[in-house]
């Protein structure tokens, strides 16, 4: 390690040691309600060096000097959000029943819409197993060829491929 990235190794560590992130031991890292964020610092041919956080679950954040000098404001923000991204709990995943109501609500809401139920051709219930989904019947009518293609045109898309092969 050079000269140069040492000073400015030995920069980050104030700075935002001074915005409450604290050195991890070891590798370059600060640390953010336990979590452990990584730095690196490189040297690029063209433009200096550059910072950059690593947090293994996307891709890495750099920073480069501007006017010759580090945004350590938006640096330190970096590693709070990514720390904090990390001990965030978990999306709540719907329940069963949850999914159930989910989806009468929205097969009730695409009744009323469409006009479908009761005396109409079209039958729309919510689906029993794929959240945010609907089972969609449709009665045994007779069409013409144009009307055939502009039905296929509008649900073709939501149709499964079925014997069709991939190419």
């Amino acid at each position: 390690m050079d000269a140069e990235t040492q000073q400015l190794e030995a920069l980050a560590t104030r700075s935002l040691a001074a915005r409450g992130l604290q050195r991890a031991p070891g590798d370059l890292a600060f640390s953010h309600k336990g979590q452990v964020v990584t730095m690196t610092i490189e040297r690029s041919v063209y433009r200096g060096h550059f910072v950059t956080l690593h947090d293994g679950r996307r891709p890495p954040q750099q920073f480069r000097a501007v006017g010759g000098g580090y945004d350590w404001n938006a640096i330190a923000a970096a590693i709070v959000e990514i720390a904090e991204s990390r001990i965030r709990p978990a999306a709540h995943a719907p329940t069963p029943a949850e999914v159930k109501d989910q989806n009468r609500q929205l097969a009730d809401e695409l009744n009323t819409i469409t006009g479908a139920g009761g005396e109409s051709r079209l039958s729309i219930q919510p689906s029993t197993s794929a959240p945010g989904r609907v089972r969609v019947r449709l009665d045994e009518i007779d069409l013409d060829p144009v009307s055939v293609m502009q039905l296929y045109a509008a649900v073709g898309h939501a149709l499964p491929n079925k014997g069709k092969r991939s190419r």
